[in-house]
C-alpha cells in the first residue's frame, strides 16, 4: 500500500523533472554554441578591427604637432638633467614624459618622439624606484629601437644606445665594443656632441684604455664651455682630473 502511494506520488513528477533537465541541458548547449560563435566572430573580425583602428588613427596624424611636442619634451628632459632640486628634476621629467607620449600619439613615425619617450620614460622609471630588470629594459629599449628604425642616423639615439651598452651588465646585453662603435658613430654625425664624448671616455676607462679617454674629454670640456653647458663641463673636467692628476 505504502509502496503504491509512493509510486503514485513519484510517477507524476518524473516527466516534469526530466523535462527540466532537458531544458537546462539545451540552454547550456545554446550558451556554449553562442560562446563558440562569438569567439569565431571575434577572431574573424579582429584583423578588420585592428585595420580599421589604424586607419582611424592615421586620419589624425599630425607631424607638425608631433615634432613640436617631441622638441619640447627633450628640452624639459635636459632641464631636468641640469636641475639640482630632486623634486624639480622629477617634475620636469614627468612633464617631458607626458609630452613625449602625446608626440608619439600624434605621429608614430617621428623618430624624435620615440627618442624623447625613451629618454623621459627611463628617467621617470628611475624616479619611481623601478629596478633594472629584463622587463623594464625591454619596455624602455623598445622606444629607442623604434627611433633608430625610423632614423638610423639619429645621433642622440645612437649615443643613448652606446650608453646602454656601456652601462648594462653583460648578462643584460652590456658590450663595451658595441658601446664604442655606437658612440663614435654618434660623434661623427654630431661633431659638437658633449654627452657622447663623455660616455666614450668612460667606455675607454672601463676597457682599461684610459689614455684614449683624454682627447674626447678635452674636446667635450671645450665644447661644453663654449655652449654654456655647466653640468657637462664639470663632468668632463672631473673625469679628466682622474685620468690626468694634477702635479
Amino acid at each position: 500500500m505504502n509502496s503504491g502511494i509512493g509510486c503514485e506520488r513519484c510517477q507524476p513528477l518524473l516527466p516534469s523533472a526530466t523535462m527540466r533537465l532537458n531544458q537546462a541541458w539545451l540552454a547550456t548547449r545554446q550558451r556554449i554554441a553562442f560562446a563558440v560563435t562569438l569567439c569565431a566572430l571575434t577572431l574573424t573580425l579582429r584583423p578588420m578591427t585592428v585595420a580599421a583602428q589604424r586607419a582611424a588613427e592615421a586620419k589624425y596624424v599630425d607631424p607638425a604637432r608631433a615634432a613640436e611636442l617631441a622638441q619640447r619634451s627633450i628640452v624639459l628632459m635636459k632641464q631636468g638633467e641640469d636641475a639640482y632640486d630632486p623634486a624639480q628634476k622629477e617634475q620636469l621629467y614627468r612633464e617631458g614624459y607626458d609630452l613625449a607620449q602625446q608626440a608619439v600619439a600624434a605621429d608614430d613615425s617621428n623618430a624624435d618622439a620615440h627618442f624623447a619617450l625613451f629618454a623621459t620614460m627611463g628617467r621617470v622609471m628611475l624616479a619611481d624606484g623601478v629596478t633594472l630588470n629584463p622587463f623594464s629594459l625591454v619596455r624602455v629599449n623598445r622606444e629607442l629601437e623604434r627611433a633608430l628604425e625610423l632614423n638610423p642616423q639619429h645621433s642622440d639615439a645612437l649615443a643613448a644606445k652606446g650608453g646602454l651598452y656601456r652601462q648594462l651588465p653583460r648578462l643584460l646585453g652590456g658590450n663595451l665594443s658595441k658601446a664604442e662603435q655606437y658612440l663614435q658613430r654618434s660623434i661623427e654625425l654630431d661633431p659638437n656632441a658633449v654627452g657622447a664624448r663623455i660616455e666614450l671616455a668612460l667606455t675607454y676607462q672601463e676597457m682599461g684604455e684610459a689614455e684614449k679617454a683624454v682627447e674626447p674629454l678635452k674636446l667635450a670640456a671645450a665644447i661644453a664651455e663654449q655652449q654654456g653647458k655647466t653640468r657637462q663641463l664639470y663632468e668632463a673636467r672631473e673625469l679628466l682630473s682622474t685620468i690626468q692628476p694634477k702635479n
